[in-house]
């Protein structure tokens, strides 16, 4: 487990440190990262807590789960178009 953890993150550090090499635009930098952790902290992890939350304390689906669900995957959907755009201006 130590060994896939180590060998994971040292791939993550190899991706960002060719990406840092290459990248000279900042606000490239910062559209993609609010587009991407923007809408996850404002729409999936709520949702997800909320959900973790119902599944601990053994409570049966609700209509608020369902709608909890439907939040989390529009706001997937909504930062992978917001990542998306963001991309589009990038000039490699």
């Amino acid at each position: 487990s130590d060994g896939l953890l180590n060998k994971v993150t040292l791939g993550m550090l190899a991706i960002v440190t060719a990406l840092a090499s290459k990248l000279t635009d900042l606000g490239l930098v910062a559209s993609v990262g609010g587009a991407t952790f923007g809408t996850a902290l404002v729409f999936v992890y709520p949702a997800i807590m909320f959900l973790k939350n119902q599944k601990k304390n053994g409570q049966k689906a609700t209509a608020e789960t369902w709608a909890a669900k439907i939040i989390a995957t529009l706001g997937v959907i909504m930062g992978g178009i917001g990542t998306g755009m963001a991309l589009k201006g990038l000039d490699v």
